[in-house]
């Protein structure tokens, strides 16, 4: 994989002898000749070279390595704690050989012990003091940590305006527009005033307009038992069928991002899923992203003996303190041609890297994103965790696919996007300012003119099995989609043109009608209660407005209901959990509480990150 001060056109090796070839050296200091061989077998399948695999794998460190190669190259090594200054690196040419440095106040090039193989390197140190240059080594990760002091607020400074700058209608972190709080301000008024002056007229027309939300995402449901349950396509049907077993050399390097906020606690679990997957070590680097504040998680992670593909990436403070400023953060190391996010409670299929790689490679330019099927292990832990599974299930089962297929938005799940990092970068990486990032870069994925799909390979998650838990974990979920159904409506007329007008609708009903129905629900429930109350629920009505409210209201209840449960049923069916298919009916109206926490802290608190605990009760 490509490092600081890699060349683009190398300059001809240099010979390096030993007797046991090229990374000899390292026999005896460092392994044994056993592990060399092996390791070189394996860079050969793997096409890298051979100190990548012994770093990957953890046989060598970074720090050991370079201290042994600077001994065999004959140049200064760079310790940890030397005062590397490397001001004039930071916007330095890649195409360069080395980064200029300072060293005690001396000028000097800095070589990465890991940028090439030993022979290239030699080369590259008897070009430089050909010019005169003094020449030091030192390991990528200290050259990384010198970057990142004096990189740093620059990095931070990208991770939370770059959007903003670039796409300032497409950031959370940008004003309402003012046609939308005129028409907001105009419903409210034309509310009030009807009510006053025509109470029954104005009841029957709200109720009519209040279904639309209902009959949208009802619609939607149909849509999806007819098109995502009906026969799945290949690459989205549920299950953990085997990865295609592509030769390692044609694999391309993979980083996995996984921000980790206080969540010290998961951490043996996340690491011993991240070493579970079935890719090679020398293509696969691992970010851990760790908060500034959160220094309990970083004295967690300085105990564990991660291997040698796996970095810990400290955020800095500054701007709002969200997820996605952390992955656009961490995005600026990755050198991955494709990128990964995890949660911290995740366990993804081992060979779901290898699968998405299967299908980017199938599949035309166009494909920005591959979303992974999640799930539950945890479904019977409480009863929250049952209807956790249902919506799961029901959602990536069945809604996502049948949006894929009818080419509509897909709003992505907050883990296992799978991504070409050429494209994410593209299109804008993820919006700092908006609470759900996952939903808002699904959208934006499509009115830039890409598509997203739905990977047939499994993510487990935790669903949180307590009501406190639930509630800001949903709360923030509508909160986020709140932000970006505003966000995305700022301009309609634009809009329209990017997505087309079918798709613009499908947006509109899938989470306009999503916001909608979880705050207009309770009022079906109040009209039904007060029919109730007054004796007339089953009555004929004595007015037009009253039968016109009566039917909408029913209509709307029954069906709607029933075409829910029924996604429901089908999708905990077939994931062999039929025992959950009686607990589809009770959740609507936390929801709707949720809903309008969310509304609150929309006005309130618009970009506070309520962070989901895991691990809890487990």
């Amino acid at each position: 994989m490509r490092r600081h001060g890699q060349p683009a056109r190398a300059p001809q090796p240099h010979p390096i002898g030993h007797e046991y070839g090229e990374y000899g050296f390292l026999v005896g200091s460092l392994i044994d000749r056993a592990t060399l061989e092996r390791a070189e077998a394996e860079a050969l399948l793997c096409d890298v070279p051979t100190h990548e695999v012994l770093l990957a794998t953890g046989r060598v460190s970074q720090l050991d390595y370079a201290t042994a190669l600077a001994h065999r190259l004959g140049v200064p090594n760079v310790s940890w704690n030397a005062p590397l200054d490397l001001t004039d690196a930071v916007d330095w040419p890649a195409t360069e050989i080395g980064l200029p440095a300072r060293l005690a106040g001396r000028p000097c090039r800095v070589l990465a012990a890991t940028q090439a193989p030993p022979s290239m390197l030699s080369g590259h140190v008897a070009a430089l003091r050909g010019q005169g240059v003094d020449v030091v080594l030192a390991s990528q990760l200290l050259i990384d940590a010198a970057l990142e002091a004096h990189a740093g607020p620059q990095k931070i400074d990208r991770a939370v305006r770059g959007l903003l700058r670039q796409q300032p209608a497409s950031s959370a972190g940008a004003r309402v527009s003012t046609w939308q709080m005129i028409v907001a301000v105009g419903a409210v008024g034309l509310l009030i005033g009807g009510l006053a002056v025509q109470p029954d007229a104005t009841l029957a027309a709200l109720t009519a307009l209040i279904a639309l939300p209902f009959l949208c995402v009802t619609a939607l449901r149909v849509v999806a038992l007819r098109q995502g349950l009906a026969r799945p396509a290949a690459r989205t049907r549920p299950g953990g069928q085997r990865a295609p077993r592509i030769p390692v050399r044609f694999l391309p390097v993979y980083t996995v991002l996984v921000p980790v906020f206080r969540e010290a606690n998961v951490l043996p679990g996340l690491i011993q899923s991240l070493r579970a997957l079935d890719y090679p070590p020398a293509k696969l680097e691992i970010f851990l992203v760790l908060e500034a504040v959160d220094t309990e998680t970083q004295a967690a992670v300085a105990k564990l003996a991660l291997p040698g593909n796996f970095r810990s990436l400290v955020v800095p403070e500054g701007g709002p303190q969200t997820k996605p400023k952390a992955l656009n953060y961490a995005l600026q190391f990755a050198r991955g041609d494709f990128v990964v996010v995890y949660d911290a409670e995740d366990r993804p299929q081992p060979g779901q890297l290898r699968r998405a790689w299967d299908v980017f490679r199938q599949s035309p330019p166009g494909l920005a994103c591959l979303q992974a099927q999640l799930n539950i292990y945890n479904p019977r832990q409480s009863w929250f965790t049952r209807q956790f599974t249902i919506e799961y299930s029901a959602l990536f089962d069945a809604i996502l696919p049948a949006l894929e297929k009818l080419r509509l938005p897909v709003p992505l799940g907050g883990t296992s996007n799978h991504f070409p990092r050429a494209t994410l970068v593209d299109i804008g990486a993820w919006d700092p300012f908006n609470v759900t990032e996952d939903a808002d870069l699904g959208v934006r994925i499509a009115r830039l003119g890409y598509q997203t799909g739905v990977l047939a390979s499994t993510t487990w998650e935790e669903a949180p099995p307590v009501f406190r838990v639930w509630l800001t974990q949903r709360t923030r979920w509508l909160k986020g989609w709140m932000q970006t159904y505003l966000v995305h409506t700022r301009q309609l007329r634009r809009l329209n043109s990017e997505l087309g007008l079918p798709a613009a609708i499908g947006f509109h009903a899938l989470m306009g009608g999503l916001i909608g129905s979880a705050l207009v629900h309770p009022l079906f429930y109040l009209l039904l209660v007060f029919h109730w109350l007054s004796g007339n629920l089953l009555a004929p009505s004595e007015t037009a407005a009253g039968a016109v409210m009566w039917t909408i209201a029913f209509i709307n209840l029954a069906f709607g209901y029933a075409v829910s449960i029924l996604v429901g049923v089908i999708s905990v069916w077939r994931r062999r959990r039929p025992d959950l298919a009686v607990h589809a009916l009770l959740m609507p109206l936390l929801i709707s509480f949720a809903a309008y926490r969310a509304l609150y802290q929309l006005a309130r608190d618009p970009y506070l990150w309520e962070k989901t605990e895991h691990g809890v009760g487990s």
